[in-house]
């Protein structure tokens, strides 16, 4: 019988060894009661033989015959999400990797659902931002206010839900994040990663070493908090231990990691010897009080310039007068501005391979869910800075000339 422990340690290639003990209880329940409990190991959680239903895959050959390709739900060609079926951004509909080649699509959306925080919430999210009461009009389409360019120029698809069991372990889930991941890179699509909880930031980072390999993607981590933590909680990885353990056991490198808007009580001064030690690149909130937001965004850009980036975007990087709903707030963050401005100027300097966008908690935001529209808001000016670099805009700091200059000027 498998468990969750023993298909961590296989995954991350780590040989740990526990004290063990035959004793007939250790203080709780008594292990003849608790089959999930080892006598022989009590670090060890079982799980039945029984295979979890939530990861079995829907037979494709059972439903509708039709070519691979991407398909839309709704009766009508233009229209509000409220009178359509929801999707991301109101993009037609893949169900496999075949969808996703036959149609060429550039952009594969797909929502995350493991839910890892302290403040229950973030599971929704994927479901929410698909069904935003917002004024934006579907298909997804529409200029870039910024530099001037149509997001609707790419072939975009919504590739479903990663799904999450929500009563086992989280560490059981990211193994369908790293599946699905894996699947939109083997299309070369580059897959877009909305809702859910940071731990999933794991399963990425694991999707993109086996196509790249540890060290060959800069990882542009925008967030209140750096998520390195000593490990806890019970289990290998975590919601604030997932970079800890992609150093640790060769992921990623530690100067692969370029951080930004951190602040809040940690690190304290064991966590940020060990960031430097590891050669973590680092841009404090301090930092941008202290010298500015531009400086810090010139330098951010020239240290990742160059290199495929996989943005990782947790809306408490932002402060939460523009970004309520997160489950772990901090005050004192980017402002909206600064993070549009920033996913914008990477997705033009940068070959983006990968981006999530994770912790938006729905249950936690305003009755305009600003925080929701916000997210939305960051996808299209990712995506439009994705567009204006395939337009041959290469300037990350580029401005529609048109948007500059009045026109009686």
């Amino acid at each position: 019988m498998n468990t969750f422990l023993s298909r961590v340690l296989l995954t991350v290639g780590i040989a740990v060894t526990f004290n063990t003990s035959a004793s007939e209880s250790d203080g709780g329940i008594p292990y003849k009661w608790a089959p999930w409990k080892d006598p022989e190991n009590p670090m060890i959680l079982k799980m039945t033989d029984e295979k979890d239903v939530l990861f079995q895959r829907r037979d494709q050959s059972m439903g509708a015959k039709r070519e691979p390709g991407l398909f839309y739900p709704n009766r009508y060609n233009f229209g509000p999400n409220w009178t359509a079926i929801p999707t991301f951004l109101g993009a037609p509909i893949a169900q496999t990797p075949e969808d996703l080649k036959a149609a060429k699509v550039d952009i594969a959306m797909f929502g995350m659902s493991i839910g890892d925080q302290v403040l229950p919430g973030g599971r929704f999210a994927a479901q929410q931002m698909r069904s935003l009461i917002d004024y934006m009009s579907y298909p997804p389409q529409g200029e870039d206010q910024f530099i001037g360019v149509d997001i609707g120029k790419l072939v975009m698809a919504d590739y479903g839900n990663a799904t999450a069991n929500w009563m086992a372990d989280n560490q059981v889930n990211l193994d369908e994040v790293h599946k699905i991941v894996s699947e939109i890179l083997g299309t070369d699509a580059i897959p877009v990663g909305i809702g859910g909880t940071h731990i999933q930031s794991y399963g990425f980072m694991t999707a993109l070493a086996e196509k790249y390999g540890p060290g060959e993607v800069a990882i542009v981590h925008v967030d209140a908090h750096y998520d390195a933590y000593k490990a806890g909680a019970g289990r290998f990885v975590h919601n604030g231990s997932f970079f800890k353990l992609a150093v640790d056991s060769g992921v990623i490198k530690g100067s692969d990691i370029y951080q930004v808007g951190l602040r809040g009580t940690t690190p304290g001064a064991y966590d940020l010897n060990w960031m430097r030690e590891n050669k973590l690149n680092f841009h404090f909130q301090a930092e941008i009080e202290k010298y500015g937001w531009d400086a810090v965004l010139v330098k951010l850009l020239s240290e990742v310039k160059g290199r495929k980036v996989y943005l990782t975007f947790d809306m408490d990087g932002v402060d939460p007068a523009y970004a309520p709903g997160v489950g772990s707030q901090d005050p004192d963050g980017l402002t909206a501005g600064q993070a549009i401005q920033l996913v914008r100027a990477l997705g033009i300097q940068n070959e983006i391979v990968a981006a999530e966008f994770n912790e938006y908690n729905p249950l936690l935001d305003d009755a305009h869910q600003t925080t929701g529209i916000l997210m939305d808001r960051l996808i299209r000016s990712l995506l439009g800075g994705i567009q204006g670099r395939r337009e041959g805009i290469t300037d990350p700091m580029y401005y529609d000339p048109e948007r500059l200059v009045h026109a009686n000027q």
